[in-house]
Formats: structure tokens, sequence, C-alpha cells
């Protein structure tokens, strides 16, 4: 599966996870703007930004996202896909403890695996 195989809810999925866990430090490094720009080349300028508009339009506080991400997002491979694509972006700067849970959550809600180096956590 690729990005551009995603749907409209993965996308908006993972354009707000984007945002939440990448950009929430309100500096975006030149690695994250390239896992940013990562996305616009797969979903199109305005496919990304339809993604994103619909996340901040539908989502104004993260329990209803959390939600969301529960329930509209149903495909484990989407799943793995996006939470393989947001982890790659979160490693580019330090996680903060509201960063980290949200993924360890994510994890846990979407059973997905995460290996690091030659083990899984």
């Amino acid at each position: 599966m690729e990005l551009a195989d995603l749907n409209q809810d993965e996308r908006v999925a993972l354009a707000g996870l984007m945002k939440l866990v990448v950009m929430s430090d309100g500096e975006v490094s030149e690695e994250e703007l390239e896992h940013v720009e990562m996305l616009v080349g797969a979903f199109g300028d305005d496919g990304y930004q339809q993604a994103l508009d619909q996340f901040e339009s539908r989502f104004p506080n993260e329990p209803g996202f959390r939600k969301f991400l529960e329930q509209g997002v149903k495909r484990q491979e989407a799943r793995d896909l996006i939470f393989e694509t947001i982890l790659e972006g979160a490693q580019e700067g330090a996680l903060d403890d509201k960063e980290s849970g949200l993924l360890d959550w994510l994890s846990r809600a979407w059973n997905v695996k995460i290996e690091i180096a030659d083990g899984t956590i």
C-alpha cells in the first residue's frame, strides 16, 4: 500500500496526526518539512489541503480525533502505513510527553507493533 492509496478518512487521519505529532512544537525543521512535502506529493496540493482542512474543522479537540482514529480508520494496512509515516516524521525531532503519549495510545488502539533496531516493543 502506498500513501496515494489511502481513502479520504485515512488521509484526514494522517494529515491530522502529522500536524499534532510532527509540527506541534511550532518549529518545523527541514527534515519535518520533507515529510509534509511527501504527503503533498502523494495527495496533491489540493488533496493534502482538503485533508488538513477537514481535520481542523471536524476535530476541534483531541478526544474527538482519537475516537475518529479508533472508529474511522479500519484497514490494518492503512493503519500500519499511517503509523509508520508518522513515526518516521516524529523521529526527526524530540518528542514531548504529549506526542509520545499519543503515539503510544495509537499503537495500542491500532494494534501496531513498533520495531526498533532488531527488537520489538
